[in-house]
């Protein structure tokens, strides 16, 4: 996403006074108007006083924050998103908290970037307060793991976007430091949580070793006095330098002029002070509290000392005095450290979080009413918990892959301990293999039981029934792989897959309610449209398309349906939305332009000329879905195109013909382990289908792992005679490449004779015919007979799918 014409309402201190968040706040502001951005800076502290008014301190705030009120209303007016930065205290009950609520109320996106140093003492006093206004953000941004981490521990993803230095303008100097003279800089406010007290005394104890040494206190506040009487009292007031506020633009030359940067703080977070230091090619020493040890490296990038400890604090300095190549290698590895937060390397991190708070669904009106109301309402009655499930899973995608994996097989424990113990089926296995249940650790585990066939449920569907289940119904997939299946699924197992669903949704800005056309084909759908369900979808706003017999005039009908729908979302199989764009297209009706956000599309492989045919044709992105009625929603595809696994309920595992897991960027058979299965678990269900796990992560930052690719059923793969298994996509490019052909299927029918259903514009020629026998027996082998019929329609599977390429050569291992 380019920031040009993007209009953002930027929340933070201003200075004067100067500090760190001021600072970082007009930088940011800077930098985002030179990418082409419009920014409106707002702070409490903007809106004026009369000098007398503002010089008391509660009173101020309290006739400020009326105005700022206001200000901020007027801002959402125009904006397109809120960034706020927040701080603790009565910062953020003030400043941020109310930008948030407004944001929230005038249905604009906000983005939180939480700075705190002192985030733990608040939070532990606040936690409930604060988190009322944390929910009103669209998504939180901290500096640090350590902020993360706590964020975390309260029950909220915050995402890490590091604080961004100016690498132009702070930068290591000649200047050559005179060793009998170094000069110490402390730049931080002159306030007890910075413990400026220490330093002076930790200075004092350096002054006795080196006579020549200066302190410089960059910085000023209430405790300027009492550091003024400590260094009088201690003997070393003619070493010590009150620099005041410095403007940054003047911090460089300071850094320049010293030696080594002290940090004393009792409490941080990532000081941009600290940054500034280490990009100026200064060594530091800093306390290790809050986020300063995973900001820093003791002995690598920084010297870290307990804080408070004065005596701990001189020693490090006067290491580094005394040995200067030790200095000096600090130094360089905190250049080398400093790089990661140049305005390159943290911009694609911010401006993913952008795109991503401005995809998502922020519904008003109806669609609210749907969403947080209506919906939940018909899930409770349905005795469905997906609500809680999806505010569940929007939080632990973001989970990093150990936190995924220690879930998974918390889960997978309880899947497979509740199996052993209530299902006839996996009893009876679990005892023949003498397998117990707790033994599993690893995903890799899971290689020990043997794969469930869609013929082994079929063999015995009664015995996979749980002992316990609860709310079981009847379901049946709809046989487009030659091999239909009937099965039971419960109430559990409902939740999940709506859950997962929506959450897919939500990552296209589209939310329960929006209106949504859905082209579908499966007799159960269809057959169970009773006036109950038709009333059900009137009010969720969701219209069902049948996708069975698509003739010409059936085809038209769709498509003045979808003009007067104009839905925000199409949800269907990919053959179904080509036909009814071709048919369009055909007529001259554009579809582009009903304000379509997104055409998901699942049940049947997605071609990348389907991709391309639908996205034009209705003038919107399509995004791939995954799974089936038996195996659940395996993967839904993001929109910077990553096919993620829904890992908080599926395990994929990818093996070989003969059932043998493989790794990451492998090509196998999909397997799936759904643990939200007990009444009627599906545990190594073989899917049928070909596929392979991704080795990358997804630039969306998301944590759930990938689909690679997904290359279709294994009976999409056709076999040559001399034992070659290509996949069909080998031949339906011989076919594509003939003018006049409207639609087609291919049959296999054996290893020596192949069909080739065609419906053309008018009889094709015997040349044209000759060739395309020619180019299949290239493929398939000189022996192969190739009928090729020409059809008036080619006719849906059962299920109202369409298959391009259908193998009845069982594929060998």
């Amino acid at each position: 996403m380019k920031l040009a014409g993007l209009r953002i309402v930027l929340v933070g201190p201003l200075a004067p006074p100067a500090g760190g968040m001021a600072n970082q706040c007009a930088q940011l502001a800077a930098l985002l108007r030179a990418e082409g951005a419009s920014v409106q800076q707002l702070s409490l502290h903007g809106c004026h006083l009369p000098h007398w008014l503002a010089r008391v301190r509660y009173l101020r705030a309290v006739l400020r924050l009326p105005v700022y009120l206001w200000r901020l209303r007027c801002a959402a007016r125009t904006a397109d998103l809120f960034h706020v930065l927040a701080n603790s205290g009565w910062s953020w009950h003030m400043q941020a908290a109310p930008a948030l609520w407004l944001a929230s109320m005038a249905g604009k996106p906000a983005l939180l970037n939480y700075r705190g140093g002192e985030a733990g003492a608040f939070f532990a006093r606040s936690a409930r307060l604060i988190g009322w206004s944390l929910r009103r953000a669209s998504a939180i941004t901290v500096p640090s793991g350590f902020l993360a981490e706590l964020f975390a521990r309260y029950g909220h993803v915050a995402h890490i976007v590091p604080n961004v230095i100016d690498l132009q303008r702070f930068a290591p100097t000649s200047h050559r430091v005179d060793p009998h003279a170094p000069v110490i800089l402390v730049a931080r406010h002159l306030q007890a949580l910075y413990d400026n007290a220490s330093a002076v005394r930790a200075f004092a104890i350096v002054r006795a070793s080196v006579p020549g040494a200066q302190l410089v206190l960059a910085g000023d506040g209430p405790e300027r006095g009492a550091l003024a009487q400590l260094a009088q009292q201690l003997g070393v007031a003619d070493g010590v330098r009150f620099a005041g506020h410095v403007d940054n633009a003047a911090m460089p030359a300071l850094y320049g002029a010293c030696t080594i940067a002290l940090n004393p703080s009792l409490a941080d977070n990532m000081p941009i002070s600290v940054l500034e230091a280490l990009a100026s090619g200064v060594p530091v020493v800093s306390t290790d509290v809050g986020g300063i040890a995973a900001l820093l490296q003791h002995g690598v990038t920084a010297l870290l000392v307990p804080p408070g400890d004065a005596p701990a604090m001189a020693r490090a300095l006067l290491s580094l005095l005394r040995q200067p190549q030790r200095a000096q290698a600090l130094a360089h590895n905190g250049l080398a450290h400093v790089a990661q937060f140049d305005w390159r390397h943290v911009a694609p991190l911010l401006l993913r979080h952008y795109r991503r708070i401005l995809r998502a669904p922020r519904p008003r009106g109806y669609t609210r009413l749907v969403a947080h109301w209506l919906f939940p309402l018909h899930e409770r009655l349905k005795r469905h918990n997906s609500v809680r499930l999806l505010r569940r899973l929007e939080r632990s995608q973001w989970w990093s892959a150990a936190q995924l994996q220690a879930w998974q097989m918390q889960r997978l424990r309880a899947l497979l301990a509740h199996a052993a113990r209530h299902v006839p089926h996996y009893r009876a296995l679990f005892a023949r293999l003498q397998l117990d249940p707790a033994a599993f650790r690893q995903p890799a585990d899971l290689a020990r039981l043997p794969l469930l066939h869609k013929a082994d449920i079929a063999a015995a569907r009664t015995s996979f029934v749980s002992e316990r289940a609860i709310g079981l119904r009847a379901f049946a997939t709809g046989g487009s792989s030659g091999e239909p299946l009937q099965f039971m699924l419960g109430r559990r197992r409902i939740s999940h897959d709506i859950a997962a669903k929506w959450r897919a949704t939500r990552w296209w800005g589209v939310d329960i309610g929006d209106r949504e056309a859905v082209l579908w084909g499966s007799p159960i759908e269809l057959g169970a449209q009773d006036l109950l369900r038709r009333w059900r979808d009137r009010l969720l706003r969701s219209t069902l398309l049948p996708a069975f017999a698509m003739s010409s005039a059936r085809l038209d009908g769709f498509i003045a349906q979808l003009r007067r729908l104009r839905p925000r979302m199409l949800f269907g199989y990919p053959s179904a939305l080509c036909r009814i764009a071709a048919q369009a297209g055909a007529g001259g009706v554009a579809l582009d332009g009903l304000g379509i956000k997104v055409a998901f599309v699942t049940s049947e492989r997605l071609y990348d000329e389907q991709r391309a045919q639908i996205a034009a044709s209705f003038g919107c992105p399509v995004a791939n879905g995954y799974g089936g009625r038996d195996a659940g929603f395996i993967a839904h595809e993001c929109p910077e195109g990553g096919m993620h696994v829904t890992a908080e309920d599926v395990i994929v595992e990818i093996v070989d013909a003969q059932g043998r897991p493989l790794p990451a960027g492998s090509s196998g058979e999909i397997v799936v382990t759904h643990l939200a299965t007990r009444d009627f678990p599906f545990i190594r269900y073989a899917t049928g289908d070909m596929g392979a796990l991704g080795q990358s992560p997804c630039p969306c930052g998301r944590g759930l792992p990938l689909l690679q690719h997904i290359e279709g059923r294994s009976t999409d793969f056709v076999t040559a005679t001399d034992g070659t298994v290509m996949h069909g996509l080998a031949l339906i490019y011989i076919v594509r490449e003939l003018a006049g052909v409207q639609s087609f299927k291919i049959v296999q029918e054996s290893l020596l004779r192949t069909r080739v259903l065609l419906v053309c514009r008018s009889p094709l020629e015997t040349a044209a015919r000759a060739g395309l026998a020619e180019a299949f027996r290239a493929r398939l082998g000189r022996d192969v007979a190739i009928d090729i019929e020409e059809v008036a329609e080619i006719a849906a599977e059962a299920s109202g799918k369409y298959r391009y390429v259908v193998s009845k050569v069982p594929l060998l291992p």
